[in-house]
Parts: C-alpha cells; structure tokens; sequence
C-alpha cells in the first residue's frame, strides 16, 4: 500500500474508531462552537494600507492566512486587538512606500459552514485577483508573507504563474521576496495531534458538526500534494537566477491543538510545525517563542517577535529594486503585460477556443467532475451538434484553473493518422527525441512516459473517437494497437473521451456505464442563453427564443448558427426572432430541408452574397472528412483575410493558437449535403485534389507531416477526370514514399497496390508513373519480406546468422550504401549491442563506421544525423572496453549535437550521460562529477526530478560515489532513488529491479551482509517471476547472489538498523 493510500485509510478509521477515554482527565465539553459568519464580502484581495499621499508605491506585500480562521481576525491580536499589517504605527510606519494587502478566503474545516479547500484552488483564486489588482503595475515588486497553509498557498502561486506566464503575466517575474511563519514544507509530524486527528474528529462528532478536512491532509507529512507543491516550488526557485529571497520563521512554544475548534481545549499541547519541516532547505531561518496560533499575531510595534519579522521584509523591500533590476524587467511593455487574461490549453491546442457563452447543460462540467473522482476515462456521449467537443474545451479550461502547472494533452482521435499526429505533438512537448524513432515507437514512448509521469497530474482528450474499428488494434494503421491501448493511466492521470458511437463510449469505460454523460439538446433556459448570448429576465425576449429553439430542434450547434446570423442582421437592420423565423420557414417551403439545413443556408448564402472567395473556401474545406485542417493547407491571403471572416461567421473554429482550423461536423454534413444537392461535389473534391498536388508534387518528404490527415482524407475521393485521376495517383504515390521512408512498408503496400490500376490508366499520355508505381510495389514487397525476418531484440546462434543472411542479400540487391541497407545494418548492429552480445564487436564497429562516413559525405560532418552516427560508434567502442577513443567520439556527438539541439535537450543529455560514465571507468571521477551535473541540471529543468532519466542519472552519482570512496552517501543516494521508482513503476517493474540490484551490491561494500544478502533473494524471485529465468537481468541477479554466498562463507551476516532501510526492503 502507497503512503497515500496508507494515509487515507488511517483517515478514514479514526473517523470511524471510538477514541480511548482517560479516566484520569476531566470530562471534556463538546458542545459544537460558535463561529464567526464568514460574508462574501470577508473574502477576497483586501487592502490594508497605502503609502501617505504623494509618496510613490515601489512594492506591493501580500499575506495570507492559514486555515481554521475568519479572515478578519486572522493577524489581530486577541488581547491588544493590534492589527500589525494595517496598524499605522507597525508595517506600514516600517515600509513606507508599500501597498499592503491581505488575501482572505474561507478556511473553516469544521463547524456549520466547514469547507472543502485546496492548496490549488486557493492559489487559483489568489492569481486571478492579483492580476485584476495589478493591470496598472504589472512589475511592481511583491513580498509575499504566508502563515501556515498560506505559505504553500503562496508556493503554488509562484510555481503556476511561472509556468503559465501567459495567463498571469507579470507575476512570477515581480516576487522578489517570501516570509513564510510556520508553513509546514515537509508536513505535520505523524504523533501531532493535528495530523493524527483522532481525538479532535472524534470530539466533533460528539458534538454533531461538519467536518472538511482537505486543508488538514495536504498539510499532513509525506502527503502526495504537498510533497507536489514544495518540490515544484523549490524547483523553480532554485533555477531562477535571480531567485526571491525567503525566510522562515519556526515555532518554539506547544500550541493547544484542540483549541482551535473552540470544543476540544483540553487536549494535551503539540508542537504542529517543527523545525525540520518549517525550514527549506539552505534557507535562512529564525525560531520565535510563539506557538503556532501566534506566529502572524504581534502585540504592538515593542513585541520583539514583531521586530524579527518586519525586520526580514523591510530587507526583502530594501533589496527588491536591485532584484528587478537585475532580472531587467523595465523595458517590458505595458500593453504586454496587461494583456486580458484569456484562457488557454497549456500544453497542446485544442481543435477549437473556448465558448463566449458556454451553457452549463444542468451542471455538467461539476458531474464530469464528481465521475473523475471515481474512474480514470470519462465518455462524452452526444450526437453531432449538442455541444461535446464544447463541453471538453470548457472542461479542460476548468481543470487547468483549478490545477495550476498540471498539462492537458489534445488528441484528434477521428483517425489513426490524426491520433498519431497528435502523439507526435504531445512528444515534442515532452522532450522526446523522436528523430531517432519511427512513428509506432514514439506513440509508445509517449504512453510510457505518461504512464511514468511523476506528478500525474494531466488531462488528455480523445476528441471524435467515433470510428468502432479504431478500438481493434491493426497493424496497417500505423499505430499497432487501438488507441484504448495507447492511453496512458495513473493515480491522478484524467481521460475524456468525446463520441457520437455507444458502443465506443461502452468500451472505454468497461460497460460501466455510469461514466457515460449524455450530452443532450439543450433545455430552455440554456437555448434561451446561447441564442440571446446573455441571460435575460424580459419573459418576452426570453419566450421568442424559446420558440425559435423548439423550431430548431434545440440542438446547440443549430442554434449557434441562428444568434450569429441574428447578431449581424440586428445590427444592420435591426430585424428580430420573427423576421429570423419567416426567413426559416421561407426557405423550408422551398425544401432545402431540416432546420440545421435552414440555418446554415441563411448564413452561407449571406457569405456568399458578400464574399463569395469565403464561400469558396469554406466548400473547400468542408468537403475534407478531418477533425481540423492546419494553417499549412491555407495561402498566406487565406490565413490574413479569408478564414478570420469565415471564423467570425461562425463557420470556422481556430484552435487556441490559431494554427489549426475546425469545420465541425455538423457544418461538414450541411456543406456536402448542399454540394451533393447541387451536383458540385466532385467538382469541389477535383479542387481539392488539386491544391494538395500542387503542394506535394515535389516537395521533400519531410514536408508532409503536418498535412498527412488531410492527405488521407482526399485519398478517398473518386474523381471522374484524366486531370483528377493524375492528381489521385501521384498523391497515392507520394504518400506511399513517406510510410517507406517512415519503416511502415505494409502500410505503403496498400496505397501502391491500390495505385497500380490507375496509374497503368495513365501509362498511355506519357506518365511514368506506372512504372515508378511498380518499383516501389517490389521494394515495399521486399521490406516487408525483410522485415518480417529482420532481427528483433534478442539474436542467439542460428537467428543472428539467419539476421546476417538477410541483410548481406539486401546489401548485395541494394548496395552497401543504399539508405535502406544501412538502415537495415544499423538495427542489426543496434539489435546486438543494446542485447549485450560481446561477440563480433569488430563486425558492429565496422557497421557504425560505414554509417557514419556514408552520413558525412550525404549531410556533412557537422549534421545532426552525423552526431548520432558517432554516438553509436562512440557505444561500440565502449562495449569494446577502448575507453579513450569512446570518450573522444562521445565528445564530438555532444558538441555537434548541441549546435543544433541546444544545452538542455534530452538527447545531448543521454550522450553527456554515457561521456561522464566514460570518465568514471578512466577513474577520472573529478571531470566525471562535473559533467553528471551538467546533466542532472538540464534533466531536473527538462524533464523534472522524478524523470526515469533523471533517476537514472542519479543512479550514476551514486556509483560515481562508490568510485569516490563515499559509499554510504552512494547507498543514501540509491534508496532515494529506489523509494521514488518503486513509488512510480511499481516494486516489481525491471528497472526498479535492477536498482535494488545496484543497492545490494552497495550494502556488501558497507558489510550490510545481512541486508544485501535479502535484497538479492527477493529480486531474484521477482525477476524469475517477471522476466524468466533466461532473462539477462535474471542470470546477472543470479550471479551476484551465488558470488555473495560463496564468499561469505562462515562470514556471520550483519543488516543495518531497521530505521534505516525499513522502506527500502519492503520495496
């Protein structure tokens, strides 16, 4: 059982288990307490104190409060009644040229009026209502000060506004100052009472009063959130160069827990936050005989422990001018700086913006929230035009407000070419370098390292998953498993999945089929919203629209159509709902058909009318079965005048950063129905064709990336004309060069056969088409005959030899230094090494070398394809044990490598990596520890502190250290290592595996026997378990653990305290 789970269940049994009663102590009273009536207008941004009138304001200072309080009474002195942040003779007289402020939120956990509260939530708000209060000085210096929860508070404000700049700008660039008074940093101890609860909980129920313990159990010791928030916060402090000043300040005095419900005063006194969880670490810091009650309430401006706090913001004000200077913020625009605070998907664009007027359909963001609660995939279920894809957008926005520095990931699952493209944009984000994987392999790592992600806390939509045989797995479609299958999973991980298919929806959550939401037509009070784009309490206006809805048939995206067209016709010529109704019902009689049909036509028709090259755009793009087509299909005038105009008719939706361009479904179905009506589809279809042709005709396969679902799209049309039918095949042809070039022959395959009768149609005006078309038939043929007998991961005896015969009877067809029989020799050679196979290491060297002079010669020394080129060399030679020149090739892959990757990419990282293990084997482990914190900085930046990498590298330290003679600090540092591992992958994942492996051998270099001895018996078995007993890793355990046995005959076996690695063995 994880800590947390641990935690929870704990939490649960001492709400559930009677409490001991000690006789010795008096009967305690447990009438249920008076509080305080928290007002709306008590919460909020409060301003305290400005500077005298004339004088300038250089800072702006910040408090927050902690929990179990009313915001009034939160820095008041109980007896003196001194407020110290507003009392003119306190602060204020101290920091003359400060604006102060107080942050005031509802904080009481129990009692009549007790309220669920997170450290996110709170810190959300927080944002918000700074950014509103500070458009007009937006790099004005600000100090926080933070009581208790408030200092986490405050830490969460700091991490989300770094890393969504664009959403609170100015913010995180203006903190040059924090003072936290006793904010629990590493948690509440486990025997404080606070923590525990037991007793407190169990008075409160006595005395009938609600309970909201959020607050509490975030504060708790090693709970997963707080351990979250102060790991990403020490995290962005420390790689800021011109990091914030902070102070901590530590209790010294026993607080009466109890007290603080007013019902449980005779509770015995705990110290709630010591120093070892109050301080951060390397941080100053300063004990005050207070207890934790006091630590934000001073009796006047002679109370010492007042002049020790003010003391440290005066020097964080004093010092703020030179921090802001230093981080060269003045020549910021203002404009820039104020920007409106427009919400925005962090991580990757959703397919369209956000709603002006979302209508909240009975509260559906709230339910989808309450299932998420229970079950990791939620479905969307609707039909076309009711307002799913919508509904998603909302719901993602709300999720990233309330979860600051979490990732939303947009998948456009319509088709497997769409999911793989978006999987491929998902990988970039993530610092996955997939120049070196084909595109199967980077969807999988991006699953895997989602499923790996340390903080977990993500969203990931799968919009338009409405295809049934996408959910079976087909080896054509480029992905190799269904998408179910490529959806990653973890304690905190969310997926919300959008389809119009029930069948779809019931195998995404299991047939449970209470995970499915229903996304219906809109009732009245909502029709009435998104058509009038307001509420409104006019019973008139309200029941015209109504009326025009039922017309409508309520659908969302119908009714949409109907208050763009009315909004443009009402500010033209003033028409209303009977006008908008009569032109309804004139174009029904002519039998242009359904009220959706109606609606589009009467916008269509007024495009038309005023910009027929918009409308001519818009049948281009309509007749395109895709989810959304990039800003690459567009010309430069289309971009700048033509969609803008179309976007604002509410035909098309921009992606959040307007490179991608949604014609939804519904609006497709009205353009093809009326094409079809009309007679013009194929004509608009042999357009189409047309300007992919004259993209793709000649240009570089790399250039078809970003349009391949569009390409796919159009591949499906069956022109009639010579002139089509050219366009058709070249295409046919030009996509099946790129699955060649991207090592999916199979499905190339399909397109080339599927292109031989049309272009043999063509062979007669002079196209070399069919003969070009036969070729690559016989070469995909050839490839997917090869492959199919292509070394896999392990080669043994007879297989290596059967490999070898077939890649020397492709390079004999080929040529030695055809691109596809090297790329054939390097995964042989690659195949063998990563496999450990020591033998004929000459013939791997010698693969690698010509790879890498056909690379210069091909893209120059200086290339990036050249770099990687040397890296697989630089690896040969080092399983070769010719250190020297590994070191030299390492060398030269990571200088050219960060010419075109940059310092911090991951894979300069991986060959730094391998160049400092290089150093330690020379034993030359003073350049070798230089090199791992080059390293170990640009993975803990790039891929955060609980990266497989990062932990990987810290692994390295850690042997790196025995080198050293430190092996206590080495075994220190592996238990670290393994704690995390066996807390993300599991305790019986291969690499947590081989870490506990690595830490035995550790313990018997300590002469901890007893304990390496056990660590190796339990990996045995699981490794036998999981792996086989054949398993490299298996035999190499095996090995280790008969080499122990054998030379500690006799030798009595000694384990270290059980404190001391108690985690590590039941790991």
């Amino acid at each position: 059982m994880t800590d947390s789970a641990m935690c929870a269940k704990q939490a649960t049994q001492v709400l559930l288990e009677p409490v001991a009663v000690d006789a010795t102590r008096p009967p305690v009273v447990t009438t249920a307490p008076c509080l305080k009536k928290i007002r709306p207008q008590d919460i909020g941004l409060e301003l305290l104190a400005i500077p005298a009138e004339g004088e300038d304001t250089d800072v702006d200072i910040v408090a927050v409060h902690g929990i179990g309080v009313h915001p009034k009474d939160a820095w008041i002195h109980s007896e003196t009644q001194k407020h110290w942040l507003k009392d003119p003779a306190m602060l204020p007289a101290k920091v003359r040229n400060a604006r102060i402020m107080a942050y005031n939120y509802e904080s009481y956990w129990f009692g009549e009026d007790a309220i669920r509260q997170s450290v996110p939530a709170v810190a959300s708000k927080l944002l918000k209502a700074l950014c509103d209060e500070r458009t007009q000085c937006p790099h004005r210096p600000i100090i926080f000060v933070g009581h208790c929860f408030g200092g986490l508070v405050i830490q969460q404000v700091y991490t989300a506004a770094t890393f969504h700049h664009e959403d609170y700008p100015g913010i995180a660039d203006s903190v040059t100052g924090i003072t936290f008074l006793a904010t629990p940093h590493h948690g509440v101890r486990d025997k404080s009472e606070l923590q525990t609860q037991g007793q407190i909980y169990s008075l409160i129920a006595q005395a009938a009063t609600q309970i909201q313990d959020n607050a509490l159990k975030t504060m708790a010791e090693d709970n997963d959130m707080l351990v979250s928030i102060v790991h990403d916060f020490t995290r962005k402090v420390a790689v800021n160069e011109n990091r914030p000043k902070l102070f901590c300040f530590f209790e010294q005095k026993p607080s009466k827990v109890g007290s603080i419900t007013g019902i449980v005063a005779r509770l015995p006194p705990e110290f709630v936050v010591g120093e070892s969880s109050t301080v951060l670490n390397g941080q100053e810091n300063e004990s005050l005989p207070l207890t934790h009650f006091g630590m934000n309430k001073f009796e006047d401006s002679s109370d010492d422990n007042y002049k020790s706090v003010c003391r440290q913001i005066r020097k964080m004000a004093k010092g703020s001018k030179e921090i802001m200077k230093s981080r060269k913020l003045g020549a910021k625009s203002m404009a820039s700086a104020s920007a409106s605070l427009r919400p925005r998907m962090p991580s990757l664009p959703a397919p369209i913006a956000k709603e002006a007027h979302f209508a909240p359909r009975g509260k559906i963001l709230e339910t989808i929230e309450n299932e998420f609660m229970s079950t990791i995939n939620v479905v969307l279920l609707g039909d076309s035009g009711n307002g799913k894809t919508h509904t998603a957008v909302e719901y993602a926005h709300k999720y990233f407000e309330e979860h600051p520095g979490c990732h939303v990931y947009w998948v456009n699952a319509a088709s497997a070419s769409q999911f793989e493209l978006s999987y491929k944009r998902i990988a970039e984000t993530l610092h996955l370098a997939k120049e070196t994987m084909t595109d199967a392999d980077i969807v999988e790592e991006v699953h895997n390292t989602l499923k790996k992600d340390a903080s977990g806390y993500w969203l990931m939509i799968l919009d338009g998953l409405d295809d049934e045989s996408l959910l079976e797995p087909k080896k054509s479609s480029g992905l190799g498993k269904s998408p179910r299958g490529l959806v990653p999973s973890n304690n905190y991980a969310r997926v919300l999945i959008t389809t119009r298919s029930s069948l779809v929806a019931k195998r995404m959550v299991n047939n449970k089929s209470q995970f499915i939401i229903e996304v219906s037509r809109l009732n009245d009070d909502d029709a009435s919203y998104v058509l009038l784009g307001e509420r409104t309490t006019d019973e008139a206006r309200r029941n015209d629209s109504i009326e025009i809805s039922k017309t409508l048939g309520g659908s969302a995206g119908t009714m949409v159509l109907a208050y763009l067209y009315r909004k443009i016709r009402e500010k033209e010529d003033g028409a209303g709902w009977k006008a908008y109704k009569s032109k309804l019902q004139a174009l029904s009689s002519e039998g242009v058909g359904s009220s959706l049909m109606c609606s589009w036509r009467l916008l269509f028709d007024m495009i038309q009318e005023r910009h027929p090259e918009d409308a001519r755009l818009l049948l281009l793009i309509g007749i395109l079965d895709v989810q959304s087509v990039p800003s690459a299909f567009f010309e430069r005038s289309e971009l700048f005048k033509q969609i803008p105009r179309l976007v604002d008719y509410g035909m098309v939706e921009p992606s959040t950063n307007q490179v991608h361009f949604t014609v939804t479904p519904i609006i497709r179905r009205c353009i093809q129905t009326w094409l079809d009506q009309l007679g013009k589809k194929a004509s608009v279809e042999q357009e189409a064709l047309s300007v992919l042709y004259e993209k793709f005709v000649d240009v570089k396969l790399s250039g078809f990336e970003a349009l391949l679902p569009v390409i796919f799209a159009v591949l499906e049309f069956q022109p009639s004309e010579a002139q089509g039918k050219l366009h058709l095949a070249t295409l046919q042809f030009r996509i099946a060069e790129y699955l060649l070039d991207k090592e999916q022959p199979d499905s190339a395959l399909k397109y080339l056969e599927r292109n031989l009768p049309l272009s043999e149609e063509l062979k007669d005006k002079g196209n070399e088409l069919h003969e070009q078309t036969k070729a690559a038939i016989d070469k995909a043929r050839g490839l997917v005959k090869s492959k199919s007998k292509r070394p896999k991961k392990e080669l043994r005896g007879n297989d290596v030899a059967a490999a070898r015969k077939v890649l020397h009877e492709l390079e004999e067809r080929m040529g030695k230094d055809h691109p596809d029989a090297l790329r054939a020799a390097n995964e042989f050679a690659s195949s063998r090494l990563v496999n450990g196979e020591s033998s004929d290491l000459d013939e791997i060297v010698a693969i690698y070398k010509r790879a890498l002079d056909w690379s210069k010669k091909t893209f120059g020394e200086d290339s990036i394809d050249s770099a990687r080129h040397l890296y697989n060399l630089a690896l040969a030679h080092d399983d070769r044990h010719e250190y020297e020149k590994a070191a030299e090739l390492y060398l030269s892959a990571s200088q050219v490598s960060e010419r075109h990757l940059g310092p911090g990419n991951p894979e300069l990282l991986k060959i730094l990596t391998n160049l400092a293990l290089i150093y330690c084997k020379q034993g030359n482990l003073e350049t070798a520890q230089k090199t791992f914190e080059v390293v170990l900085t640009g993975q803990q930046t790039a891929l955060g502190f609980d990266h497989p990498e990062t932990l990987m590298t810290r692994q390295n330290v850690a042997l790196m250290l025995e080198g050293m003679g430190r092996v206590k600090d080495a075994g220190t540092e592996m238990a670290h290592v393994l704690d995390i591992q066996a807390r993300l992958l599991g305790s019986d994942d291969p690499t947590t595996l081989q870490t506990t492996c690595r830490l035995a051998m550790n313990y018997k270099l300590q002469g901890l026997l007893g304990d390496a001895e056990k660590l190796l018996k339990a990996t045995l078995k699981a490794q036998q378990k999981l792996l086989g007993k054949t398993h490299r890793d298996t035999i190499l355990t095996d090995r280790m653990l008969k080499e122990l046995l054998e030379e500690t005959k006799g030798v009595k076996r000694r384990s270290a305290p059980a404190s001391d690695n108690s985690t590590v063995l039941a790991a």
